[in-house]
């Protein structure tokens, strides 16, 4: 079994139980979850699920999902490269049950695609479970312990551990005891520790974990029953295919195979080699991909958060690369590309990008690496680095701290990180008022209990006479503010955040509001004073949303809806909305489905949502009980907040979903939709981006433009055709029309100053342009006759050569040619007329 063939036969396992298939999700969390920098476990998308604050699409789930675990707590970058296990980048096979089945279906569904579908020995399956936690106030897992038995693993093979097998993902949420499969690989992996098993060496490679997710854990160690019990499971493809394939590592699979090949022919340095050299082309390969699917998620290097973690990977690569005489790291993507591309189609879409993003890191780190090494080889005859010579290395030479670590372990040589760390933080100057996080911290200051609660009163009105209820201090230019009413939409469900202004009563001042931050269902403003003194609560003051912002954004939502539904119609029910982005300017629209639209179905889904607008269709929202609402056959939406009451946009009889955005009173105020790209966004999901109202017709009105100007140019390509030709043989003196049937079927000519090849060209040119279906055409020259019939293909009837034939006699001389085209010779000047008559004779008869 190939990497590949193992994906697909893990998820229609499920599917064929039951499960529904869904893409995986990007490597960037959800902006709800900010429990991790990067996506380290298959369930991170499912959180809302199994909290149960938003309804699943299905309550049996089956995906893939790529995991970075390469930052924060969750970091396994020190072992890449020396384990026969570890990678940064991994991707996780999952099956996930939101209240469906529990522990004894997951281990025997379980079971049966481990000893059936990949065929492993169940004498070398070894099962882990929890033994208990006296602090959580949990037991011992004596169900997971049950059924393991009942498949079939014997009792001395089931091992009880401890927090191994309590799964969590942050440092609060959801969680669950778990039950880990474990395969013996053999002897020759032994550590030779008598007591080893699994968890303890490489010879018990762990390949599927089952967490039983019934919790959500709470600070202070506190285990909250979730609302149902749920299962979320891992198989790690990369570790499985080891033992599949009877590999040492995981590098040695066939996922790898080809990155791997590419580095040990580009550096002219054999894997196995060396320690060195193993360690280098195991990260190059591992950080290779990590690399590549962050750039093409538009993570690019930097020097904080994500953006660090991308760029501590390229530069770790581009080090090892350097160890083993490997240049031109930049051409290590294309090898990634050619390896996954097929699996995630985005890396080929962005393989330009991340090769140019790759070279230019890799130019300026080689300098930096260059005067930093020649620092750090003076210390090697140093006991230890001290925390001023670390300090010197990063903020004078740029020297990365984590490779100064690596290096110095490599050496034996300790290195006082605590006080290069007090060192750095004094150094450093943060700035505590900017950043996302830091701005939704300062405006939460206004939430909560002992705050006034905003009513949005948007749906109904944009612009509204209202009170400053609470407000923070200004910060530089800008104030938190909060409205007793808010006309204001604050960014949620893929549509942005309204624009607008506050009018101060009794002054002429505007103040804008640039910004609306969403908590729950209450929301905080971001006031521009530019000079204005700070809002007072109790200020009253008149809010105003920007009518042509909101406009185009809701014309644009409301055909999110029917683009839903119309790819629906137009490509199968298989397809659910993955996400979506709802501006003034266009809209984005991600959906699953597994090929590019064909140019048919692209153009039947523009079609279908247009003919929706021309058919002005009232738009109609209500309030209504959730279970009210599947009766109805709402569509539950990724990316919506679902409680006991929902919010429904029904679209006639066409669309039905639950919606928290804004809307057009009808399908008529949306105008044109015009799509204007459809690509990939990964394995088995697809992007449109479209636009409506004002910016539709714009694109319309630009295509007819250029439409337009295309025209012209034919129009002028075709006067140009009836000019005399310049080149050797083309009729420069001028033509006589001899004869020309008022329908312009025949035409006959004398051609003064060409040859024969220029008058065969010049008749083709002549029967395109008279649209004639046959064109007799004769020249003289120095004592010379050609003779041209030129016959449109429709006269099957007629034989051109056999007119030649006829014609040739006339003057002088023979020709032909083949049934549409044929030529003719001779030397009898003064019979041009008459041989033109006979053409004309015989063609007018035949044609009519």
């Amino acid at each position: 079994m190939t990497t590949n063939e193992l994906r697909e036969a893990f998820q229609r396992f499920y599917e064929e139980r039951g499960h529904l298939r869904v893409p995986g999700h990007s490597l960037i969390p959800p902006p709800d979850d900010q429990t991790t920098l990067f996506i380290i476990a298959g369930m991170q998308q499912f959180k809302p699920y199994f909290l149960r604050t938003k309804e699943p699409p299905s309550n049996r789930v089956v995906s893939v999902q790529p995991c970075l675990r390469a930052g924060g707590k969750e970091n396994d970058l020190d072992e890449v490269g020396r384990t026969d296990r570890h990678c940064s980048f991994f991707e996780m096979l999952g099956n996930f049950s939101f209240g469906d089945y529990f522990k004894d279906e997951a281990v025997d569904y379980a079971w049966e695609f481990v000893t059936k579908v990949m065929a492993l020995e169940p004498d070398r399956l070894w099962a882990t479970v929890h033994e208990g936690d006296p602090v959580l106030e949990l037991d011992e897992d004596t169900v997971a312990i049950e059924a393991w038995k009942r498949v079939g693993i014997p009792i001395e093979r089931i091992v009880r551990l401890g927090k191994d097998n309590f799964w969590q993902a942050g440092e609060t949420g959801p969680c669950g005891q778990c039950s880990e499969i474990f395969y013996d690989r053999g002897e020759e992996y032994a550590c030779g520790d008598p007591a080893c098993g699994p968890g303890h060496c490489d010879r018990y490679m762990e390949i599927y974990n089952l967490v039983f997710m019934e919790f959500d854990l709470q600070p202070g160690n506190v285990l909250a029953r979730l609302p149902n019990q749920n299962v979320d499971t891992g198989l790690g493809l990369e570790r499985t295919m080891c033992v599949l394939q009877g590999v040492d590592s995981v590098f040695d699979t066939d996922g790898f195979r080809l990155i791997m090949d590419w580095v040990a022919t580009e550096s002219g340095v054999p894997y196995e080699e060396s320690d060195i050299s193993r360690r280098a082309h195991r990260v190059l390969a591992d950080h290779g991909r990590a690399v590549s699917f962050l750039i093409a998620e538009g993570v690019e290097p930097s020097n904080e958060g994500r953006g660090y973690i991308c760029r501590r990977l390229l530069r770790r690569a581009i080090y090892q690369a350097k160890r083993i005489g490997l240049d031109g790291l930049h051409r290590l993507p294309a090898i990634v590309i050619e390896q996954m591309g097929d699996a995630y189609p985005q890396l080929r879409e962005h393989a330009a990008d991340i090769e140019r993003i790759v070279r230019a890191e890799e130019e300026k780190f080689s300098e930096t690496l260059a005067r930093g090494m020649k620092v750090f080889d003076d210390l090697a005859g140093k006991e230890a680095i001290s925390a001023e010579d670390a300090f010197a290395l990063v903020a004078t030479y740029g020297f990365p701290i984590e490779l100064a670590q690596e290096l110095a372990e490599e050496r034996g040589q300790p290195i006082d990180i605590d006080g290069f760390n007090e060192l750095m933080e004094e150094h450093r100057e943060i700035s505590r008022g900017g950043g996302e996080s830091s701005t939704q911290q300062t405006a939460a200051q206004l939430v909560g209990p002992g705050h006034p609660e905003t009513e949005f009163v948007g749906y109904s009105k944009t612009r509204v006479l209202t009170a400053v209820v609470d407000a923070g201090p200004a910060e530089g230019t800008r104030q938190f503010v909060k409205l007793e009413q808010s006309p204001f939409y604050a960014a949620s469900g893929g549509q942005v955040s309204d624009h607008g202004y506050l009018a101060v009563e009794g002054e002429d001042s505007r103040l804008d509001v640039a910004d609306v931050l969403k908590f729950g269902d209450d929301q905080v403003l971001v006031v521009d004073l530019a000079g204005h003194a700070p809002l007072a609560p109790n200020t009253r003051v008149e809010a105003v949303v920007n009518w042509s912002d909101r406009f185009p954004t809701q014309a644009n939502h409301t055909a999110t809806h029917l683009l839903h539904q119309a790819l629906r119609d137009v490509l199968g029910d298989h397809v659910k909305q993955a996400g979506s982005a709802v501006r003034p300017d266009k809209l984005r629209f991600d959906f699953t489905h597994e090929k590019q639209l064909t140019p048919e179905e692209r153009e039947r889904v523009e079609r279908v949502v247009n003919e929706k607008v021309f058919e002005a269709i009232p738009v109609r929202t209500f309030v209504t009980p959730i279970e009210e609402a599947r009766k109805l056959g709402a569509m539950m939406l990724f990316g919506e907040k679902y409680g006991a009451e929902v919010r429904v946009v029904e679209i006639g009889d066409y669309s039905t979903e639950l919606c928290g955005g804004t809307h057009v009173r009808s399908t008529a105020e949306i105008g044109p939709f015009v799509i204007l790209s459809e690509g990939s966004v990964g394995s088995g999901a697809r992007r449109i981006e479209a636009v409506t109202a004002g910016e539709g017709w714009t694109v319309l009105e630009g295509r007819s433009k250029e439409l337009e100007a295309v025209r012209a140019e034919v129009e002028q390509l075709k006067r140009e055709a009836k000019k005399p030709k310049a080149q050797a043989g083309a009729p420069e003196a001028g033509v006589e029309i001899l004869w020309q049937d008022k329908q312009g079927r025949v035409f006959v000519a004398e051609v003064t100053g060409a040859n024969g090849s220029g008058l065969r060209d010049f008749s083709d040119q002549v029967r395109q342009r008279e649209d004639a279906l046959a064109v007799v055409l004769a020249s003289a020259d120095d004592g010379k006759v050609a003779l041209v019939v030129n016959l449109d293909k429709s006269l099957t009837e007629l034989d051109a050569v056999a007119i030649v034939r006829e014609l040739g006699p006339i003057i002088g001389g023979g020709g032909g040619g083949r049934p549409t085209l044929a030529e003719a010779g001779g030397k009898n000047v003064g019979a041009v007329r008459d041989a033109l008559a006979a053409g004309r004779d015989k063609l007018v008869a035949a044609v009519n």
